[in-house]
């Protein structure tokens, strides 16, 4: 070998790294695994910030949703109410012959009370723990009472038509407000009027409470919602509905509730003490 290449030999030779097993070897893989490792946390952080925006989306339409449903209620109950509002003595005769069970197509509310399980009071957060609408069973109780109200009025209708149409039949001159007892109870007798009688207290008192829980729901669950979803949610998938009677003074007649009945009479008709009357009447929102 000449010189000049023994020379170029050991060049090349001088430019070759010793062996680096760290380089070589574990530098590529931990890169690797880091590189894995990093994608799986943004993908995880995006699927995590992609289930809270569903979370966030279904708990502005769940509160509309039972915003609409509740307006409804309140709607069908005023529509009711129309009918016989600034209209009643405290006779129990004059009310039940004034009334008139015009409920038209009015629905009952079956509605899943578990998609509210989102307003229910967290313990770490005692001050929420006494607001009226954080509370399902108050909730649950609302509808009910509504369902059993339109019960009521279906019912009352289905017995209320045969009753007016034999008493008119028999005192055809006479309108409804000149008719007497006498002449009631000689026409359908005592009985089937005093039915009658006390299907349309309850749903005066029932209709009456309602409409003042509804109204009180309608105006503050909003706020309830608003407290649980972030604004960033509320202006992307929203607004959450708002309800206001304030500005409608014909509604706000109708939130009045109706003149009291005469329970000496009621407790006379049906032979009980008038404190037990007026304690069959309540309805848990005195």
């Amino acid at each position: 070998m000449n010189e000049e290449t023994k020379f170029l030999v050991q060049a090349i030779e001088s430019l070759r790294q010793d062996p680096n097993h760290f380089k070589d070897y574990i530098f590529p893989l931990a890169t690797g695994f880091f590189s894995s490792l990093l994608g799986a946390g943004v993908a995880y952080l995006t699927l995590r910030h992609q289930d809270n925006s569903q979370v966030q989306k279904e708990r502005v339409q769940t509160i509309n949703d039972w915003i609409l449903s509740a307006e409804s209620a309140i709607q069908s109950l005023i529509a009711i109410k129309q009918n016989y509002h600034g209209k009643l003595s405290s006779d129990p005769f004059q009310r039940t012959m004034e009334v008139r069970s015009l409920i038209g197509n009015t629905n009952k509310i079956n509605k899943d009370f578990t998609c509210l399980s989102f307003i229910v009071p967290r313990k770490d957060k005692p001050d929420t723990h006494n607001i009226k609408w954080h509370q399902l069973p108050r909730i649950r109780s609302m509808i009910q009472n509504y369902n059993l109200t339109i019960d009521t009025w279906n019912k009352r209708e289905e017995i209320e038509r045969p009753i007016k149409e034999k008493i008119m039949h028999d005192h055809a001159g006479l309108a409804f407000a000149h008719v007497t007892r006498k002449q009631i109870f000689s026409s359908v007798g005592a009985s089937k009027f005093i039915v009658l009688m006390d299907i349309t207290e309850r749903a005066i008192k029932f209709t009456d409470e309602l409409i003042i829980e509804l109204n009180d729901f309608l105006v503050n669950f909003p706020e309830i919602g608003k407290s649980l979803i972030g604004k960033e949610y509320r202006d992307r998938y929203g607004p959450i509905l708002l309800y206001s009677s304030e500005e409608n003074p014909k509604l706000l007649s109708l939130m009045e509730k109706s003149v009291e009945v005469n329970y000496t009479i009621l407790a006379e008709l049906f032979g009980e003490s008038e404190e037990r009357i007026r304690a069959e009447y309540e309805t848990s929102y005195e």
